[in-house]
């Protein structure tokens, strides 16, 4: 009897997951009907990732040309339809009976959100300074690996590494992230394995994303890839670009962007509630007034103390910085042999805390005026001139992020169009001159604008990360770029086979096999003659005459 019980809890258990599962499908139909009458193809795969996204499982392949996440192509719904079906979701959101349904819900309803929501953007740049959300500006000179931004309702959180360069200065060299499910990371330097062809790893293996193109990530997300940039999209509608900077020493610019309705964020880039002066809080309550206002382009700092902006700083990089620490346990990055995230932590930097202050008035004015000469707004302006003058860091301008749902209207589709990744492994049969776009989840020429394509480079030195072996070596298999890179690679020289004649030649391994000398052994004439003494036996014949 005692064994029956648990049994029969166990299948009361399955049995209620499987009727919020029917339940869900059911109540999910009027969602289905009104995408798939808007466009049958399209509306049908928005529909079935919708569907996914609500119970954490890979979205289905595209079958249409563009590049979307599934909240890219909810904006380019006709507004009639999408309020149709934010009605629907809200409705079954309520009265929804179980967690597990309210849950799926919810899932559904953040991609929804940020259709009636404007985005924010915080930045992580240069030596570094952070902007939060909420347009707070701060230096943040500190070396380990902080939780960037965080939300507590959805698979969203960007981690970042940051390094030191002189006992006094620290610049961004990797960023993890979690994209609605799957782990994407990116290094300047301090490559987690020994593949250098691809700063990019997913789930923890190497991938390549040719220039110009896009990778689709299994929970819908997408990677867009532009010169040494990436942009990282999630299918709730967030996003990161990616600047490389590789001259010198390389180091990454990062920009966030988010939807303050979808969620609770937390992080360094603070909580996106349209509040300055709660960006700097920490766990132990909250921070002196004064903490709440940017070091740079704030005139209640500007008129305090030297001493006063020092404290200020070894604030932030002491009490502010240690509550977003990341650990083993929370995080993101990959690791080389016998690394964890205390290889990259250094809790007792900066040895010195530099300021505008400490430096000559002459070299200040001539770091603004390259600053404003490179259109650097003046909310960031202290931060350029800090970047400049200190490391001679090229101005970085908050970069700009088209949506490419912008007034874009989508073709009729007769039948699907399958635009997936690249299968592995590459064919033989293929060129490298045929690899490229084709069926391979690339951004196709309808849905990019030309002067997006034709807009000029961000990042310094960025040529040698653009050559052209490695967007012709990857772009047959960027799914396995470990597998590729013989396979591309390799041909050529197996076509020439310099070394297999003379290994085959090898005149002296013949003489070796012959040895001559053993069969003389192995004839032993001196043997017989050994066997003579039968012959002396006759002596005694004599001595008998």
């Amino acid at each position: 009897m005692k064994k029956i019980i648990p049994f029969l809890l166990f299948s009361a258990v399955l049995a209620s997951n499987a009727q919020a599962q029917d339940r869900f499908k059911q109540d999910f139909e009027p969602v289905r009907k009104e995408l798939t009458t808007w466009d049958p193809i399209r509306g049908e795969w928005l529909a079935s990732s919708l569907e996914a996204i609500s119970k954490n499982q890979p979205i289905p392949d595209r079958t249409f040309p563009e590049d979307f996440t599934p909240a890219e192509m909810l904006r380019i719904v006709p507004e009639g339809n999408r309020n149709r079906i934010n009605e629907a979701v809200n409705y079954n959101g309520r009265i929804a009976r179980d967690t597990a349904n309210q849950r799926e819900w919810g899932r559904v309803n953040n991609v929804l959100s940020q259709q009636n929501c404007r985005p924010v953007n915080g930045r992580t740049y240069g030596d570094p300074h952070l902007v939060s959300f909420d347009g707070a500006s701060y230096s943040f000179q500190t070396v380990g690996e902080f939780v960037l931004a965080k939300s507590s309702t959805s698979n969203f959180e960007i981690q970042a590494r940051q390094k030191a360069r002189s006992d006094d200065f620290s610049l961004n060299t990797a960023v993890a992230m979690n994209v609605g499910g799957d782990r994407v990371s990116i290094y300047a330097e301090d490559y987690p394995d020994n593949f250098r062809n691809t700063p990019v790893r997913l789930n923890g293996s190497p991938i390549v994303v040719p220039q110009n193109s896009t990778y689709y990530l299994p929970n819908g997300g997408t990677i867009r890839s532009k010169g040494d940039d990436y942009q990282v999209n999630w299918p709730t509608g967030e996003s990161v670009s990616v600047d490389i900077r590789s001259s010198g020493s390389p180091f990454l610019n990062l920009t966030v962007s988010v939807y303050p309705c979808l969620g609770n964020y937390s992080g360094l880039l603070g909580n996106a509630n349209g509040r300055q002066n709660d960006d700097f809080d920490t766990g132990f309550g909250r921070a002196p007034a004064y903490m709440a206002f940017s070091s740079f382009g704030n005139s209640q700092m500007q008129q305090g103390s030297d001493i006063a902006e020092k404290e200020y700083l070894a604030f932030l990089a002491k009490d502010f910085a240690r509550q977003f620490r990341i650990t083993p346990m929370t995080s993101l990055f990959d690791y080389g042999f016998g690394q964890s995230t205390y290889a990259f932590t250094d809790e007792s930097f900066p040895r010195v805390h530099r300021t505008l202050n400490d430096l000559p008035v002459a070299q200040r004015d001539a770091a603004r005026k390259t600053c404003e000469g490179r259109g650097v707004t003046q909310d960031e302006m202290g931060g350029c001139i800090y970047d400049q003058a200190y490391l001679q860091i090229p101005p970085n301008p908050r970069p700009v992020v088209k949506d490419p749902t912008n007034d874009y209207v989508p073709r009729q589709l007769d039948r699907p169009v399958p635009n997936v990744n690249q299968p592995s492994p590459a064919q033989p049969s293929e060129t490298l001159e045929n690899r490229p776009i084709k069926g391979k989840g690339t951004i196709h020429p309808d849905v990019l604008n030309k002067p997006e394509e034709t807009s000029p480079k961000k990042g310094i030195g960025t040529k040698p990360l653009q050559t052209k072996p490695v967007e012709s070596k990857e772009v047959e298999n960027p799914e396995t770029p470990v597998q590729t890179k013989p396979s591309v690679d390799t041909p050529k020289p197996v076509e020439v086979k310099p070394t297999p004649k003379p290994v085959e030649i090898k005149p002296t391994p013949k003489p070796i096999e012959v040895k001559p000398t053993p069969k003389p052994v192995e004839v032993k004439p001196a043997p017989k003659p050994v066997q003579t003494p039968p012959k002396p036996a006759p002596m005694p014949k004599p001595g008998k005459g």
